[in-house]
């Protein structure tokens, strides 16, 4: 199985040559891995990232990288640009797509030993499925801001009996993720989804499972597939990162939360005693997306069955409860636009619920 992993850039010029040496690549010939390409697109960057990709390539085996350009700027464009050169490259080499796994990748992100081939060892069964390795925050984050991580754990852990796990989770993480192409072909291929009010909806990745969740996909844990994403996004915008558990909001949601937000944004806030306290709203906010992207979203998906198991289990927080009982017909799970139209829609009201006014 020839395993492509897949990293868009943008402006990463600093990062990208660290994140392929990780995996392998840009360190000579003999350190190249065996069955395994590199597709690096470079997303209109301005900074000599063009130059960094290339020099990756002439440091790798021959026509083991792939540099290509994808001008659409998004997170959608360069992915799925990366995709079609990944398949145009194995039908090159008479590799058919159900024999090429696609690993999406991220150019800030630093991935351990082992990491593709856990991948590759997942996907002999050749049973449909979105596979997910594992991420690890850099232990100098956790060093030097402690009160961050601690903050955000105890959260996720206080809202965690009200959460799915593993077997009915459909939100993923976009740089840790892969599946076969002939899997990404039956489940319709990365695409730009917009909510009804015109935004678009980004986490991509999670799109592409739900409609092949719908058509019987299963999503499948690698605990050997480890990586340490940067954690540049939480340095740069702390309150958004937390607010949000790090979902990729749009821009238009966070200018509209941030006008109404009044407590403390920088990271020296959560180290402080009375953190939780300055922080409600943001908690609130962060719990509310849990609840939404991690309970609400994967029942509508799982159905009635699954819905009364976790009711009669106790597992559903009142506020999904009820939003389950105020609700007439579910979305089709294929709907994939009106489905994050209703959750994000009661995680904006959820937030009132969970940690009273702004």
């Amino acid at each position: 199985m020839l395993a492509a992993i897949v990293i868009p850039c943008l402006n990463e010029r600093d990062t990208i040559p660290n994140a392929a040496r990780s995996l392998g690549f840009g360190l000579g010939d003999e350190a190249t891995p065996d069955g395994a390409l590199l597709v690096l697109v470079d997303n209109g960057s301005t900074d000599g990232t063009r130059d960094a990709l290339t020099g990756i390539g002439r440091t790798s085996r021959r026509d083991a990288v792939v540099v290509i350009d994808e001008a659409e700027r998004g997170y959608v464009p360069p992915r799925a640009a990366g995709v079609e050169a990944a398949a145009c490259a194995a039908r090159a080499r008479g590799v058919p797509s159900s024999e090429l796994l696609i690993v999406q990748g991220d150019a800030d992100t630093i991935y351990h030993e082992g990491y593709v081939r856990a991948f590759r060892s997942a996907a002999e069964d050749r049973r449909p499925a979105l596979f997910e390795g594992l991420t690890h925050p850099p232990h100098r984050f956790l060093e030097g801001h402690p009160g961050y991580q601690r903050l955000a754990d105890a959260i996720d852990e206080e809202m965690r009996p009200f959460l799915v796990d593993d077997t009915l989770d459909v939100m993923v993480d976009d740089k840790v993720c892969g599946y076969s192409l002939a899997s990404y072909r039956d489940w319709g291929g990365h695409r730009r989804e917009y909510r009804s009010d015109g935004r678009e909806i980004h986490a991509e990745t999670s799109r592409l499972f739900l409609r092949g969740k719908a058509a019987g996909a299963i999503h499948f844990r690698l605990p050997h597939a480890e990586a340490t994403p940067s954690r540049r996004k939480i340095l740069r915008n702390p309150i958004r990162h937390f607010a949000t558990g790090g979902f990729p909001r749009d821009e238009a949601w966070w200018r509209s939360w941030s006008r109404g937000y009044s407590g403390p944004r920088g990271l020296p806030d959560f180290e402080r005693e009375d953190a939780r306290t300055l922080l409600m709203a943001a908690v609130a906010m962060r719990k509310a997306h849990l609840l939404a992207l991690m309970s609400a979203l994967p029942l509508m998906v799982a159905g009635q069955q699954e819905l009364a198991t976790a009711r009669r289990a106790g597992r559903l927080h009142h506020l999904v409860d009820q939003f389950f009982h105020d609700m007439g017909q579910m979305p089709a799970q294929t709907d994939v636009p009106t489905l994050f139209d209703v959750v994000l829609e009661a995680a904006e009201v959820w937030q009132n619920f969970l940690g009273g006014p702004r």
